[in-house]
């Protein structure tokens, strides 16, 4: 499961593949729900989200989150975009 495969460092603003994770790789659409669900939860509801989506196929990730290269790897996006930060702050496209 997706959730099992993500940790998601509020604290950090990063969002990392687990280690033991299941290696599967997930569409940019169930990554964006995956999210949704994550901040949705009452605990989670003073964090400013990590993802908007601009249009059915681009997302972006926002408020200053980062996305480690192990866990873009588990991403695919077929005609989706995920356009993300670098940690220098640099815009760019991937997937």
């Amino acid at each position: 499961m997706i959730d099992k495969d993500f940790e998601v460092d509020f604290k950090n603003r990063k969002i990392k593949y687990t280690p033991n994770g299941s290696g599967k790789a997930y569409s940019i659409n169930e990554f964006y729900s995956f999210l949704q669900e994550i901040f949705a939860r009452p605990q989670n509801m003073n964090y400013e989200i990590p993802i908007e989506a601009g249009s059915k196929t681009k997302y972006s990730l926002t408020n200053e989150w980062v996305i480690s290269e192990e866990a873009m790897k588990h991403l695919k996006g077929g005609n989706l975009i995920l356009e993300v930060r670098s940690l220098e702050g640099k815009k760019f496209k991937v997937l």
